[in-house]
């Protein structure tokens, strides 16, 4: 198939040793409904066969870059941002499945949307024999809220517009390594408003091979640093050292501890606005209801904060669970 000159879409895939699956990763994107796209593949210093798999290929939309050395995916992702020709930038992962008429519906979304600069889909989990399928949120303002507990977006299913990050000193951040998208997707979100297409257009694989699999303490580490400067751009000082942050996401903290941040960020942002109360009331309201369903024993503190708090009158509780409050306090 010939190029064209200015296609409106540059994909951007790097692949590091990824025989495996690559033939279908590239079959995934070369069979696309929509087809004005360049297709660059960064060929991150492999040493397998994924060179002449992708050689094989005789289509003109194919861009082969071939890095000299392992450079690692936030240097080979920049190089490629660099490089990209279109309007809109869409990620691709080599072990992954972008279905048909994924890049038609994100193209169209984008272009009806001018407002919008970011759009990722739901993806079908491949996990051997287990498969589920996985959608986030997709409105902006859900959208906003839920990058203050965790990344809502997956990676390779993301369609982004390029100018949103045309002023950028750098795109993917190498102090961030392993939770680099997380990070801009944080940065992106100050600038222009973001979506999820109620769709499932990749299959998304999970292997124990995957950088997700062998770094997550590291990403655990550094996804609580990006959730602090996320609310930080918000709060600025007005919640010591955001310790809410962690205290909802850890294991080892008291339910009173996490029961008190709830209440704090829902004070703090009844006062700021920032994240527009009825997504941070649905988001609370739930995880208030599910720590106290979830405990085996209840304190008379933390009986007190159940039966004293707004939180609380404004959850829907069935007369079981009242019972079961009542009797974990008793016990």
């Amino acid at each position: 198939m010939k190029l064209v000159d200015s296609p409106l879409v540059s994909v951007l895939m790097p692949v590091y040793n990824g025989e495996k699956y690559l033939k279908e990763a590239i079959d995934s994107i070369l069979n696309q409904t929509y087809t004005n796209f360049e297709f660059i593949i960064l060929n991150d210093g492999s040493t397998d066969d994924s060179e002449t798999i992708i050689l094989s290929y005789d289509d003109s939309r194919i861009v082969h870059i071939k890095n000299p050395e392992n450079y690692k995916l936030i240097k080979t992702l920049n190089i490629g941002f660099s490089m990209a020709k279109g309007k809109y930038i869409a990620r691709m992962d080599a072990d992954d499945i972008s279905h048909p008429e994924r890049f038609a519906k994100q193209v169209q979304f984008l272009e009806f949307n001018e407002d919008y600069g970011l759009v990722g889909s739901g993806v079908n989990l491949l996990n051997g024999e287990n498969k589920r399928q996985l959608l986030y949120h997709t409105d902006y303002a859900s959208l906003k809220f839920a990058l203050a507990f965790y990344c809502p977006f997956i990676h390779p299913s993301v369609m982004l517009r390029k100018e949103v990050v045309k002023g950028m000193d750098v795109v993917f951040d190498s102090n961030y390594v392993h939770a680099e998208d997380y990070e801009l997707w944080t940065r992106l979100s100050f600038i222009t408003k973001m979506a999820n297409l109620p769709e499932y257009l990749l299959d998304y694989r999970i292997h124990d091979a995957q950088i997700s699999s062998l770094n997550s303490l590291t990403q655990i580490e550094l996804a609580n640093i990006i959730r602090v400067n996320y609310l930080k751009h918000y709060f600025h000082n007005e919640i010591y050292n955001y310790s809410f942050v962690f205290n909802l996401l850890s294991q080892k903290k008291t339910l009173e501890n996490k029961l008190l941040e709830l209440l704090n960020l829902y004070h703090l942002d009844e006062v700021n606005n920032v994240f527009g109360g009825d997504n941070l009331n649905r988001y609370l309201i739930k995880r208030w209801k599910d720590l106290f369903l979830e405990s085996e024993k209840l304190t008379l503190k933390t009986y007190f904060y159940f039966v004293s708090s707004s939180i609380s009158y404004r959850s829907t509780w069935t007369i079981k669970q009242l019972i079961s409050v009542l009797v974990k306090t008793c016990k």
